[in-house]
């Protein structure tokens, strides 16, 4: 009736598909993360925003000017995650963030664009 075979995979042939199933699941893998990084997110890690006083205190002077050009108020209270700054969380302005980090440099570019630095931020380190 019919062909003896038909249907049926010879060994070649499921080697040869077996061989090919790594390179079709990484092509795969690959247009995925593609198509998540088009669209913002990140395949490997999350990303998350810094406040003002976190790229203060990570002596980021790039990221400082960046938030203060799009107008996030340099004598503002920020949160800083545990870890960059301290080992727990804490509230600082970015000044005062800048000047626990040692970065006179930060403070500077803070203060030309608004921060008014208190008297108590600049005679005693945050805790």
């Amino acid at each position: 009736m019919g062909r003896a075979g038909v249907g049926r995979l010879s060994r070649a042939t499921a080697a040869r598909a077996s061989a090919a199933l790594p390179a079709v699941l990484l092509a795969a893998a690959t247009v995925t993360w593609l198509a998540a990084a088009a669209f913002g997110a990140h395949p490997f890690w999350p990303s998350e925003s810094l406040t003002l006083s976190e790229a203060a205190a990570l002596r980021d002077g790039g990221e400082v000017a960046r938030l203060l050009a799009t107008g996030v108020d340099p004598n503002g209270r920020y949160s800083i995650r545990g870890g960059f700054l301290y080992k727990d969380p804490v509230v600082l302005t970015p000044v005062e963030a800048a000047l626990a980090a040692d970065r006179p440099e930060i403070v500077a570019i803070l203060v030309h664009a608004g921060a008014t630095p208190s008297a108590t931020s600049m005679t005693q380190p945050p805790r």
